[in-house]
C-alpha cells in the first residue's frame, strides 16, 4: 500500500477592488449629471420644439426655360432670393382661381413690405407650350400686373417640362381635354436662397399667411450664425417642423 502524501494548498487571500480616488468619483458623477442633463435637455427639444424650421426636401432640379420675353431663366438664377414656384397654364381660369389669388395677395404683402423682387421671387411655369406662346405668357403677366423684376412666367419644350414636373419633381398634369382643359395638381413650392425646395403647399395649405410664415422661417434660419445655427441644425435632427 502506497503511503498518502499530504498537499497544502495555499489559502487564497481575496483581494479588494481598488477604490476610486475622490477626483475620479468627482469626475465620474460629474459625466452622469452631464449625460441626463444632456438626455433631459434632448427630450424637451423634441417636445417642446422651442425653435421651428421647414424640411430641407431637395435640390431644386436643374432646368432651362425662357421668360414671357424670350429670356432664358434657369435654377441658377433663382438663387439668392427665396422663389415660390407653381405649375399651371394660362387658361385655367376657375379651377385655378385659388391659387391665384393666394399668389396675387402674397405679391401684395410682400410689396407693401418692400421684399417683393429683391427677398422674393414669384415664377409660374405654364405645362402647355403650344398654347402658352410667349405672347400669351406676357397677356397673361398683363392681367396679374406682373412686373418681370418679381414674377416671371416661363415654359419650355414639352419633353423637358414633363421631366421636370411630372418627373422629377412629381407632379401630375395630364393632356389638353377637347375644350383645352387640363388637370393637374395645384401644388406651390418654396425654394430658399441656396436653391433648396423647402415646403409644398396644396389645397388649404394654399394659404398667404402661410407663406408669409414661411419666408420668415427660411429667413431666419439661413440668416443664423454661431450658437444659434447648432440650434437651428438640432432642430433639423429633431423634425421641428410647423404643423
Amino acid at each position: 500500500m502506497l503511503p498518502l502524501k499530504l498537499v497544502l494548498v495555499p489559502e487564497r487571500i481575496p483581494h479588494s477592488a481598488p477604490r476610486l480616488s475622490q477626483g475620479a468619483r468627482i469626475t465620474m458623477y460629474g459625466l452622469v449629471a452631464l449625460g441626463l442633463a444632456l438626455f433631459a435637455l434632448a427630450f424637451w427639444f423634441a417636445v417642446a420644439r422651442p425653435v421651428k424650421v421647414l424640411p430641407r426636401i431637395a435640390p431644386l432640379p436643374a432646368f432651362a426655360l425662357e421668360d414671357q420675353y424670350g429670356l432664358p431663366i434657369n435654377a441658377s438664377d433663382l438663387l439668392g432670393r427665396t422663389v415660390f414656384i407653381n405649375f399651371s397654364y394660362t387658361r385655367c381660369g376657375e379651377d385655378c382661381a385659388a391659387q391665384r389669388e393666394q399668389l396675387v395677395a402674397l405679391r401684395e404683402h410682400l410689396r407693401a413690405e418692400g421684399r417683393l423682387g429683391s427677398e422674393v421671387l414669384l415664377l409660374t411655369i405654364s405645362f402647355d407650350p403650344e398654347r402658352d406662346t410667349r405672347e400669351a405668357l406676357q397677356t397673361y403677366a398683363a392681367q396679374l400686373a406682373a412686373e418681370r423684376r418679381s414674377w416671371r412666367f416661363a415654359t419650355g419644350d414639352p419633353a423637358e417640362l414633363k421631366a421636370l414636373i411630372g418627373g422629377e419633381l412629381g407632379f401630375y398634369y395630364g393632356q389638353p381635354d377637347a375644350n383645352g382643359r387640363i388637370k393637374h395638381d395645384q401644388r406651390v413650392i418654396l425654394v430658399d436662397s441656396n436653391g433648396v425646395i423647402r415646403a409644398r403647399y396644396a389645397g388649404e395649405r394654399l394659404r398667404v399667411q402661410t407663406f408669409l410664415r414661411d419666408i420668415d422661417l427660411v429667413r431666419q434660419e439661413l440668416g443664423s450664425s454661431g450658437l444659434m445655427r447648432q440650434v437651428y441644425e438640432a432642430s433639423h435632427l429633431f423634425l421641428c417642423y410647423p404643423d
